[in-house]
């Protein structure tokens, strides 16, 4: 059609048969080499992995379905456990995700062997490193309170099930060809990732209720707030006693130590001069024996020792979980970050020296 001409009816419509034709032509080779084992059969030998290919093929567009469906309002706002969100959502993505990969790998049956750099083996590669940036955007997520999207247990609920995912995919992908190589180190620190993800999940699903147990309706601050009052309390039953009593309440105030550095938290609470001036009250009790009020206050500041010696346990353990989680964040988060890279590498690397 000349510059300047009228589009007529007629025109418009051989200009879209046209661009459909085209776009068939194109459509029809990429058809031929996706579904070229499906169309040509099982060959001698293959039948076993022909049919197993179907089968998890069929699985993987079954879960892919159930997993990208339409929410249902009051399942995802169901109170439940972000594992099942939704009637485990991402559980049927993950494995309808794998199951069509590895039916995948099934069919295909490149003439130089299967390889990372086949058709397959960069579809694959691409899922994985999607994923990988999906995976990442959890963290910016979980930092956005005014996001009006899924919420926030259904994007940790995928950031479970596609990271396990990939634990499977990866190795489809290299075709199960590993080298000492920075291809070989992006997959290892991305397993590595995963790997710590799982331990993250055992600690986020098991501490929280430990905690909890540990310190019913209380806060930390709370719990170091009690320890003050007592250690007031024990100045004051101290004052008619001897003197070696009023030491060991000096003892005990200036020698508590609550936290510290990484290896003390880890360590959580231990024994110190609390524990050792309940021995000393012990032998004390039995070598000088007191009277009328004096062994009223005794026994009040005994009590209130081992009532100290309770509470130092108990955040000692609140102070070695927390640590136990930030431990676990300056490995995950980091390794992460570095397989992300060290997948952007590889790709470069095998696009640039082809």
């Amino acid at each position: 059609m000349s510059a300047g001409a009228t589009a007529t009816p007629t025109t418009l419509v051989s200009s879209m048969a046209q661009g459909r034709r085209a776009l068939l032509c194109a459509a029809i080779p990429l058809a031929e080499i996706f579904f070229y084992d499906l169309w040509r059969g099982p060959m001698p030998g293959r039948a076993g992995s022909f049919g197993m290919g179907v089968l998890l093929t069929t699985v993987g567009v079954y879960g892919t379905w159930r997993g990208l469906r339409p929410a249902e309002v009051e399942q995802r706002d169901a109170p439940t456990s972000f594992l099942s969100y939704d009637r485990f959502r991402f559980t049927w993505l993950a494995v309808g995700v794998t199951a069509a990969a590895i039916g995948a790998y099934l069919f295909d049956a490149p003439p130089g062997g299967r390889s990372g750099g086949s058709w397959l083996g960069y579809m694959l590669g691409t899922v994985c490193f999607a994923a990988m940036v999906w995976l990442m955007w959890f963290g910016i997520r979980k930092r956005s309170y005014t996001s009006r999207g899924a919420p926030l247990r259904a994007w940790l609920s995928g950031h479970v099930y596609l990271g396990l995912a990939l634990l499977i995919i990866m190795p489809l992908h290299s075709a199960f060809q590993f080298g000492w190589n920075i291809h070989m180190l992006a997959m290892a620190l991305a397993i590595f990732a995963i790997l710590t993800g799982l331990a993250g999940l055992s600690f986020y699903t098991r501490v929280p209720s430990i905690m909890t147990r540990n310190r019913p309706g209380q806060k930390l601050e709370g719990l170091l707030q009690q320890i003050v009052d007592i250690d007031e309390r024990c100045f004051v039953a101290a004052k008619v006693l001897p003197d070696s009593y009023v030491n060991s309440v000096k003892a005990s105030i200036e020698q508590t130590r609550i936290g510290g550095g990484i290896r003390v938290q880890l360590l959580g609470h231990r024994k110190g001069a609390t524990a050792e001036a309940l021995k000393q009250f012990g032998k004390l009790i039995s070598s000088e024996p007191l009277r009328g009020e004096a062994a009223d206050r005794r026994q009040e500041l005994v009590e209130l020792f081992a009532v100290k010696e309770r509470l130092l346990r108990r955040v000692g353990q609140d102070v070695r979980l927390k640590a136990l989680l930030d431990m676990w964040l300056l490995i995950h988060v980091p390794v992460a970050f570095g397989s992300v890279f060290a997948v952007a590498v590889h790709i470069f690397v095998v696009f640039y020296y082809r």
